[in-house]
């Protein structure tokens, strides 16, 4: 017993067998658990990487059939003007467009035009089988990955290769019609607002004329698109060529309102004859097609014109009536205002272009003694009234009253020794004595009469005027148209004609009238 209990006590302990120690039989392990686990993964990569690398070939071999397929056909979802041509191999394109265009036709309609073609009327030729190539060349292959998703429209390679000489002569032939009765447009401008006082720009207008270049291209985009309608919108209209934001104009503006600053009242006389306001200025100011002001010199002179004839009444025809109530219309003389037409332009212009506020007298080369109006009476109360129908003179003092008169004998009714009505008045050449010379025959020589007289007051130059004739029986009545008649000159008695030259001047006005 007791040995059996030493041995138990020094047997040794039993436990689980160990990986490092031999197990039954005496034979080590092939392996550790770590180095199996280390061989399955191995294993796994190389499936793995076999299965990658048979799934890149596929995808390779897929790529390199579908870089093949699309060198020579299109992509899907490919269109030419809305037909579908996917899938389709550049020959099969070029039959689809050969179809397209002669089965074509087209209505132009809008903005007064409305016109219908067929593809050959309007002389579409499209080389089918070029742009076909063209747009195959397009087709990028090697990214067809991609491609294949997106969609493309082949239709600008149509408008590439379009042309027509038939629809523009058509187009051009059908604008010209519209265009005779059409609003053409304005280029935005500047013009005088009366209300404002002032110049400002006036905005450019569209009008309803056609462009027939932009007509063709409407036209020419909606057929290469092939629509069966054309629906031509405002933007064919032609168009002004200056609108109002352009900065000339502001510039133009600002010159012009410049010159319409001057308002001046033109006297004549003491009396407003015309008016220089900013609305007048304005019809002198132009716009040149550079967009610059321009004084226009042809206005203006039309303006100076304007005024001679208002306020030069030498010669011009008045009416007025006599202190006794006769009412009398003249015309002719030598007697009158008569203004100096350059120093006018000259002092105006200079005004103008200053804007010179303020009153100007008008600049003559003439001047009466009265005026208020063209075609009344220009001259004072002081004056000298010949009545041919009357044979009956009259002399007015500064008050008006009549402080002279007598019977009279004018010049023979003979066409050639009348005399001759008219405002006129007395010359340089009055005196007393004085000798009359008349005209000289061109046959002998000798001067028609030498008359001496005591009292000369010529008021026709130097050649015709008042003078006493005591070689006149009587005055008055009909005797100048009984061959009693003068050469021209008013034949006076010698006391009448003594007391005239007392009281009459150089420079007074004779009205001889009917």
């Amino acid at each position: 017993m007791a040995k059996h209990a030493a041995d138990k006590r020094t047997a040794p302990e039993q436990s689980a067998p160990s990986v490092e120690q031999p197990l039954a039989g005496g034979m080590a392990p092939a392996f550790s658990l770590e180095e199996n686990d280390e061989k399955r993964k191995r294993k796994g990569l190389k499936v793995f990487g076999i299965t990658m690398g048979v799934l890149v070939a596929l995808l390779v071999a897929a790529y390199a059939a579908g870089v093949v397929v699309f060198s020579g056909r299109f992509f899907p979802n490919t269109y030419v003007a809305d037909v579908d041509i996917s899938l389709k191999t550049p020959e099969e394109v070029h039959a689809v467009l050969d179809d397209l265009v002669g089965d074509y036709s087209f209505r132009v309609v809008g903005q007064g035009l409305d016109m219908t073609f067929t593809s050959q009327e309007a002389g579409m030729t499209l080389d089918s089988a070029e742009i076909a190539e063209s747009m195959m060349a397009d087709v990028n292959a090697w990214a067809w990955p991609v491609e294949v998703f997106s969609a493309h429209d082949e239709t600008e390679s149509l408008v590439a290769s379009y042309g027509s000489t038939a629809l523009a002569d058509a187009v051009n032939a059908e604008v010209a019609k519209v265009n005779e009765g059409a609003v053409l447009p304005a280029d935005a401008t500047i013009a005088f607002d009366a209300e404002k006082g002032a110049f400002a720009v006036v905005p450019e207008v569209a009008g309803t004329a056609l462009d027939a270049e932009k007509v063709i291209e409407a036209i020419t985009e909606g057929a290469m698109q092939f629509e069966p309608k054309i629906t031509l919108t405002p933007e064919v209209l032609l168009q002004p060529t200056v609108l109002k934001d352009d900065p000339r104009l502001a510039a133009a503006v600002e010159e012009a309102n410049g010159m319409v600053k001057a308002d001046l009242d033109l006297y004549m006389d003491g009396n407003l004859v015309a008016e220089v306001t900013p609305a007048l200025i304005s019809s002198w100011v132009t716009v040149s097609p550079e967009i610059t002001v321009v004084f226009n010199d042809e206005a203006f002179t039309a303006w100076i014109d304007q005024m001679n004839a208002q306020c030069d009444t030498v010669g011009s025809e008045r009416s007025y009536t006599r202190a006794d109530g006769k009412a009398i219309t003249v015309s002719g003389g030598s007697y009158g205002w008569e203004i100096d037409s350059e120093a006018l332009r000259t002092l105006v212009t200079d005004a103008v272009h200053a804007g010179t506020v303020g009153d100007i007298d008008i600049p003559v080369l003439q001047s009466g003694n009265g005026f208020s109006e063209l075609g009344s009476r220009d001259w004072g109360a002081r004056y000298c009234d010949i009545d041919l129908s009357e044979q009956y003179a009259r002399f007015y003092d500064d008050s008006g009253a009549c402080v002279w008169e007598t019977a009279v004998v004018t010049g023979k009714p003979d066409g050639s020794h009348d005399t001759p009505p008219g405002v006129w008045y007395i010359t340089w050449g009055m005196e007393s004595p004085s000798l009359l010379i008349g005209t000289k025959d061109p046959k002998t020589g000798k001067p028609e009469y030498e008359t001496k007289v005591s009292y000369w007051m010529p008021f026709v130059g130097n050649s015709i005027g008042l003078h006493d004739a005591t070689w006149q029986s009587a005055f008055g009545g009909s005797r100048y148209a009984q061959g009693y008649g003068s050469h021209g000159c008013v034949n006076i008695s010698l006391d009448a004609a003594g007391a005239l030259y007392d009281i009459i001047e150089k420079g007074d006005v004779v009205v001889v009238h009917w």
